[in-house]
């Protein structure tokens, strides 16, 4: 009995001895999983931490008798993989954030910035279901409480602003009014505005604390949505904001043509008809997308007597006015039929892939260069005059619309095909910089901050021509302006016409079919992702 329990006892204590040995052999390893269990144990309590906030939100928000708090019509949390695509277009103002603008050349000094916008987020264009209950605000920030006490000071003190006297300065705080501008909007070109200035003003000094209204120029299309966005991208923007130096100058066409000579142009009206009626032929081919909008109109309408939503941006439209404020997506009083984001989720790719179908379709691009060719002149005619120290103006603001940026960049040859996000941005940026002793100017291109210089339509021969020797700017990735100059002053010769209303005649149709040159058709299988 005593040797078994001395047998036992030295058992244990040599057990004890190789657990030891075993342990100091693998410190390493044990310290491994220590570690391992530890963040294991924060990121759960994260999560749950999470999950609570998250929770109470929803309750908070699901409050409303007329909001149905059912599961399947709840938003994923925007950190979500499924969020992507759908925050991307309504462009958080966290998630605006400095690019590649003002990264200048080497010895490069910037002489001139035109920036083209699309306006900030806006309630959809035609009244939703629980449109009076959707939080159209925005999260406090320092800039947008300081932004809004400045404006409301301000109050009769833009009487000059003619035709936008009629217009308020900024957005409503709370509701959502069908195609106003929204407070989140003007958070968005605050932000904007701040990022540019960062990149043109404290980086490169392109306009003083004391600037007048020589030093910049503004356009606006008339519609309140756009001049408020002006408003607040100049309140991030100027290094000090004066309200009686601004003069924003009104653009009745939202492409800013300026003038009726460029604004009117039959062909570009026929090839849009063409481009329309393409358009249709995809959606017919896609019943289940056509069975998809005929479900989800009576739940977004706003009252039954209401048209149908069966156009697929307009359905769109409406349902991002739930999506970027963070709200329920509708559902039919008393019954289960909700919208949910998995319908989201497939609009946005039948959108996205139809849009891929048209960015390098002839009648489409012939009919964008067609169209902004008067916003072209305009540009190029502002450029020249400060070359030539006829105009002091550094700086040029014009504020649009989707309908703005889509042809541009079609015309420009950066179009990806994805729809335009709110508070969306084109720049230019005009440069000099001395080659031998010789004085030239060169241009860059950035679109929401990515630099797209050699990839536009004009640039892009430049770049590609590797049997001539390549002038120093195009180690940085700058176009010569002679470039642009020709692209625009040369595009009437090659729609072989006498002029812009001769290139106009609808007869180009037919006898001139116009060789764009920027590749083939794009033929995908569309598929919801």
């Amino acid at each position: 009995m005593t040797s078994t329990l001395l047998r036992t006892k030295k058992e244990m204590i040599d057990n004890k001895f190789a657990v030891m040995k075993f342990v100091s052999r693998h410190k390493l390893l044990f310290a491994c999983l220590i570690i391992a269990w530890i963040i294991g144990m924060i990121f759960t309590v994260f999560l749950i931490n999470r999950s609570g906030r998250t929770k109470m939100k929803v309750q908070r928000m699901s409050s409303h008798p007329l909001i149905h708090p059912l599961q399947h019509n709840r938003l994923p949390p925007s950190s979500s993989f499924k969020m992507v695509k759908a925050l991307r277009y309504c462009n958080p103002p966290n998630d605006i954030i400095p690019g590649q603008e003002g990264k200048s050349p080497v010895n490069g000094s910037l002489e001139l910035v035109a920036v083209i916008v699309r306006h900030g987020d806006r309630a959809p264009l035609r009244p939703i279901r629980n449109q009076s209950i959707i939080n159209c605000g925005t999260q406090n920030s320092p800039i947008l409480l300081k932004y809004l006490k400045t404006l409301k000071h301000l109050r009769g003190s833009a009487k000059h602003l003619f035709p936008f006297t009629t217009f308020p300065l900024h957005p409503g705080e709370k509701h959502c009014t069908s195609a106003q501008m929204t407070l989140l909007g003007a958070h968005q070109h605050l932000m904007v505005g701040q990022v540019l200035k960062k990149a043109y003003i404290e980086d490169h000094g392109l306009l003083g604390k004391n600037w007048s209204s020589d030093d910049i120029k503004l356009y606006s299309t008339i519609y309140s949505r756009t001049y408020q966005s002006a408003v607040a991208f100049l309140f991030g923007f100027l290094p000090s904001f004066n309200i009686s130096n601004i003069k924003i100058i009104p653009s009745a066409d939202t492409r800013f043509c300026m003038t009726d000579y460029y604004c009117n142009c039959p062909l570009a009206a026929q090839l849009e008809s063409q481009t329309n009626k393409k358009l249709k032929r995809l959606l017919q081919s896609h019943p289940a997308v056509l069975n998809l909008l005929g479900r989800l109109s009576p739940i977004v309408k706003y009252h039954p007597n209401h048209s149908d939503i069966l156009d697929p941006f307009e359905m769109f439209d409406s349902l991002m006015g739930y999506v970027c404020h963070g709200s329920h997506l509708p559902c039919i009083p008393g019954t289960n039929k909700c919208v949910t984001f998995e319908h989201v989720r497939n609009l946005i790719a039948f959108l996205d892939w139809e849009g891929r179908q048209f960015i390098r379709d002839s009648s489409n691009v012939k009919a964008a260069m067609l169209n902004m060719q008067g916003f072209f002149i305009h540009l190029l005619s502002s450029m020249k005059s400060y070359i030539n120290k006829k105009d002091r103006a550094r700086f040029m603001l014009y504020s649009g619309h989707d309908v703005t940026l889509e042809p541009l960049s079609t015309a420009l040859g950066i179009n990806d095909g994805n729809m335009i996000p709110y508070a969306s941005r084109i720049v230019f940026e005009l440069y000099s910089h001395t080659v031998n002793s010789k004085l030239n100017y060169v241009l860059k291109i950035l679109f929401n901050g990515k630099d797209v210089t050699k990839y536009t339509s004009f640039c892009k021969p430049y770049f590609k021509d590797s049997s001539r020797k390549l002038p120093r700017s195009s180690e940085y990735g700058m176009c010569p302006f002679e470039s642009f100059r020709k692209y625009v002053e040369d595009f009437i010769l090659a729609m072989s016409a006498s002029s812009f209303q001769a290139a106009c005649n609808v007869a180009q149709a037919t006898s001139n079919p116009f060789d764009v040159r920027y590749g083939s058709y794009v033929d995908e299988s569309y598929k919801p992702d």
